[in-house]
């Protein structure tokens, strides 16, 4: 390779890096978002399991839905959307994720299908889901440690399919706090480190 294609190869590797750089940081100002979604499935699950509140799961399914829908809109609201590339992709994943959720709950639901959420399978395409979009993001982002929460959320959808259905609720409660809550806190660290360097 000559001169020139040598320098014209580290230029598209060090554009590379700079995209992967800028999804990592994107993904880190979202890091509250897994914090508020974690924070609500572990208070949705202990209010449903151990206070006996079905209503639980609606309330704070849509209160954490109201509030990622607020700041969406405040985000549009700053003008056209000049994410890089990359950042569009990661989006995508989630919003992948969301209407796959969205679509099997509604289905579910209209069929009639109430032991689905009785037992272990809703469960398990919930963790499954989780993975799948915490693992594309990790490939996307180079991430090892998302990319090992996302075979957690995996190894979670498969204890809900084999474990006994009064333990399948506590997995989920589990990888809440681990893979929504501390994963979240993480981010925000790594935000907060980030604006820290920043400012000096």
């Amino acid at each position: 390779m000559d001169e020139e294609g040598r320098l014209r190869a580290l230029g598209q590797l060090e554009l590379i890096e700079q995209m992967i750089l800028e999804g990592r940081r994107t993904t880190e100002r979202w890091g509250w978002t897994f914090v508020l979604w974690g924070v609500g499935h572990a208070v949705a699950l202990l209010l449903s399991e151990l206070a006996g509140a079905p209503w639980a799961w609606g309330v704070c399914m849509s209160a954490c839905g109201l509030v990622m829908g607020v700041a969406s809109a405040l985000r549009r609201k700053r003008g056209p959307d000049k994410r890089p590339a990359q950042s569009r992709a990661l989006g995508a994943i989630w919003e992948a994720f969301t209407w796959s959720l969205a679509v099997a709950i509604v289905a579910a639901a209209a069929g009639g299908s109430r032991g689905y959420f009785e037992n272990g399978v809703f469960y398990a395409q919930f963790f499954g889901l989780m993975g799948a979009a915490n693992y594309a993001s990790a490939v996307v982002l180079r991430w090892p440690l998302q990319r090992a929460v996302g075979i957690a959320w995996w190894a979670a959808a498969l204890a809900a399919l084999l474990a006994p259905t009064p333990y399948v609720p506590w997995t989920f409660l589990g990888m809440a706090v681990i893979g929504e809550i501390g994963f979240g806190a993480w981010l925000m660290v790594l935000e907060r480190r980030e604006e820290a360097l920043g400012s000096l």
